[in-house]
Parts: structure tokens; C-alpha cells; sequence
């Protein structure tokens, strides 16, 4: 299936689209990714010297490089797969000798590969700037795919069963932002009251961060193994969804 040339050529396609414009699809998100580490880093640093052990600079970096990997690849496949509708070269796709699910896979692997990419690259400009070093790499990259993987599916769903591009937007001002604010990213869970931990367990950019947080630091706010299990649940569901959208999206097919 993956060696079948119009699955390539629609997955090729989709990493140059942001691969040609880099320097507004992946530098910016450097930028921020730095301006969070100096505001928040420093600002907040200076009064909150340690969570559980670790330096507060430390302890967000990994959160950072969850959430632009999260913002990054939802943003890539969301937007091509709502442009491919409104311009209509969505039909020529969908008559190709592919099936929905290879369709659905090409775009979600060219938005992963996005993710992918933002997040090394935020861990490249953040370490040196904070000086980590990362405990088990390997589960790093796992928890890095799976995450982009997960709202790179999430922008399929989202990208087919828009209406109009406020949708996008919405789901990205509306939800993803919030959660990912509310995910752990700048402190530990447990100063957190119940009420609200209870809440951010059902969160599912938690469960990414703290196993990233986990991989890199060695220290999380749950027992690392289940919260890795949870993500690889994510991960088809999400994609259980986007393959639903693209075969029964509205006005895909007209």
C-alpha cells in the first residue's frame, strides 16, 4: 500500500507544501517556542525554582515541544484537506486509485512528518538555551510521532467535515488551545486542586506531555507505561475518525 505511487505522490505532495514554505509553516514556531522559554522560563522561574526536583526551565521544555508539535500538525493537515474541498481538487484525489484509507493515511503521515519536524526542532533551539539532556530518547520519538500522528488525524476529520475555514480556527481557539494550556505544560498536576486534577486526566494533550516530560526528565505526575497505552489509543481513534470523515465527510462528493 505505501509503495503504491499515487499514495506517494499525494504524501510527497503534502510534505512540500509546508516544506517549501518553511519559513512560515517552521520558523515561527521557533521563535514562539523561545518566547515561551523567556517568559515563562524566567518570569515564572525566578519564583518557581523546582517542580518535583527539576529546574522550572527544565521541567516546561518538554511541553513546549508537545504543544507545537500538537498545534503544528493539526494546523497542516486541517488546512490542506479544507483547501483540497473548497477548490474541488479534492475529486481528483478521491477518484484516484486509492483507497479512503490510503488518502486518509498520506495526509496524515505528510502533517506527523510536520510535527515531527517542529518538535526536534524546538528541542534543538531549547536545549541548548536550557541545558537538559534527555533521559530515554527513543520513547521521545515515539511519544513525538504518536502525538503529531494524533492531531495530524484530528485536521483530516476536522479539514473534511468543515463547512468554512471558521471552523478550523474555532476548533483550533476553542479546543486545542486550551487544552494544551491545561495539559501540564507549565506545571506538575498535583498543584493543582482535585476538582481540576481530576479534569486534566481526561485531557488527552496530558497524557502526551507528561510521557514526553517522562522520556526526557525521567520524572511524570502518572505511572509512564499505561499514560504511553492511552496515547497509542489516541492514535487510533484519531485516525479510526479521519478515515470516517473522508469517506462519509459532507460535500466531498458532489
Amino acid at each position: 500500500m505505501l509503495a503504491e505511487r499515487p499514495f506517494q505522490t499525494l504524501l510527497k505532495r503534502e510534505v512540500l507544501r509546508f516544506m517549501r514554505v518553511w519559513m512560515q509553516t517552521i520558523a515561527p514556531t521557533l521563535g514562539t517556542a523561545l518566547l515561551y522559554l523567556t517568559v515563562f522560563g524566567i518570569a515564572l522561574g525566578t519564583r518557581i525554582e523546582e517542580i518535583n526536583g527539576i529546574p522550572y526551565l527544565e521541567y516546561i521544555l518538554p511541553g513546549i515541544a508537545l504543544m507545537n508539535v500538537v498545534t503544528g500538525s493539526y494546523m497542516n493537515t486541517s488546512s490542506s484537506v479544507f483547501d483540497a474541498k473548497r477548490e474541488r481538487y479534492i475529486d481528483e484525489i478521491l477518484i484516484s486509485p486509492m483507497s479512503d484509507m490510503q488518502i486518509t493515511l498520506a495526509y496524515t503521515l505528510g502533517g506527523t512528518l510536520r510535527g515531527v519536524i517542529v518538535g526536534f526542532g524546538v528541542f534543538c533551539v531549547g536545549i541548548p538555551f536550557v541545558g537538559v539532556s534527555i533521559q530515554n530518547p527513543a520513547l521521545l520519538i515515539l511519544i513525538g510521532i504518536l502525538s503529531a500522528f494524533i492531531f495530524s488525524a484530528l485536521g483530516v476529520a476536522v479539514g473534511a467535515l468543515s463547512n468554512r475555514i471558521d471552523h478550523i480556527s474555532l476548533m483550533t481557539n476553542v479546543v486545542i488551545q486550551p487544552l494544551a494550556f491545561l495539559g501540564g505544560v507549565f506545571y506538575s498536576v498535583d498543584m493543582l486542586p482535585s476538582g481540576l486534577r481530576v479534569a486534566t486526566f481526561f485531557n488527552p494533550i496530558f497524557h502526551t506531555v507528561d510521557a514526553a516530560r517522562y522520556a526526557t526528565l525521567g520524572v511524570s505526575d502518572l505511572n509512564p507505561y499505561p499514560a504511553v497505552g492511552i496515547v497509542f489509543l489516541l492514535a487510533a481513534l484519531a485516525f479510526g475518525g479521519a478515515w470516517l470523515a473522508i469517506s462519509k465527510g459532507p460535500h466531498l462528493r458532489v
